[in-house]
């Protein structure tokens, strides 16, 4: 049981920036000492209660925590995605449920009444995917993460909902945002080299938030978005070219093969 629990605190203290020598100094001990502790994995009570208040988090939560790691991913139904797509919406509320998002706080963000909150929560009660308590409360009856179907129809709502991210991050670098944009030539090797650490980088903040998320209130979380595009780039699709307004030429060769087209059988 020690050793879970000193995992357990490793990644609390991983997740929060906290290295050994901070923690020592909080602690009023030397850094050797608290290595020893973590490597023994054996401590008293009141030390181990010591070391959580140091780190900041509550020793039930590290205590909750403990065997809790992202699991696999999971899939909604195909006819239950067919009707979220019909309900954006409804699709919304369920992705910030799933996203550990309280109903109070999904009112709170989006400004909805609690009639409305309850509204949703039902219908998505009649889908399945959640079960109404007392009150507004609901608990999910589908494991997250979940993996959606980027191919089917809830495609055009993910696109929208992704570029109106990466509209809102340019209009917001400095200030509430990131935006990096660029394009360079490089060997498919070194590309491959790249997206692999980029999908690592992506790995391990999904790790951090779900320790987060199990050893913080929920008003100590702050929603983040992560959109990660990268390709071989497509200029002639994302930034196409046409003839020069002044290449008569070219448009002269355009309406000759538009009118050498053959007409369909």
């Amino acid at each position: 049981m020690n050793g879970l629990i000193f995992e357990a605190l490793k990644r609390t203290l991983k997740a929060k920036g906290v290295t050994y020598r901070e923690l020592a100094e909080c602690m009023g001990v030397s850094e050797p000492t608290v290595k020893r502790i973590f490597h023994e994995r054996n401590c008293k009570l009141d030390r181990l209660m010591e070391i959580c208040a140091a780190a900041g988090v509550e020793l039930e939560n590290v205590l909750g925590s403990m065997n809790r790691g992202p699991g696999p991913v999971n899939h909604i139904a195909p006819e239950i995605e067919r009707k979220l797509a019909g309900r954006p919406a409804l699709l919304f509320v369920f992705v910030m449920l799933s996203e550990k998002f309280t109903p109070e706080g999904i009112m709170r963000s989006q400004g909805l009444s609690e009639a409305s909150m309850f509204l949703y929560l039902r219908d998505l009660e009649e889908l399945g995917l959640v079960a109404l308590g007392r009150g507004l409360s609901a608990r999910l009856l589908v494991e997250t993460p979940i993996q959606w179907n980027f191919e089917g129809p809830l495609r055009p709502l993910f696109e929208m909902t992704n570029k109106n991210f990466v509209g809102w991050a340019i209009s917001h670098i400095d200030k509430e945002a990131t935006f990096v944009s660029f394009s360079r030539r490089m060997r498919p090797e070194t590309a491959e080299m790249v997206r692999r650490e980029a999908e690592d980088l992506a790995d391990r903040a999904k790790l951090l938030a779900h320790h987060d998320q199990h050893t913080t209130p929920e008003d100590g979380l702050v929603g983040y978005k992560w959109t990660f595009a990268f390709g071989a780039t497509p200029f002639e699709a994302i930034m196409p070219i046409g003839p020069h307004p002044r290449d008569a030429g070219a448009r002269a060769d355009g309406r000759a093969a538009k009118a050498r087209k053959p007409m369909p059988a």
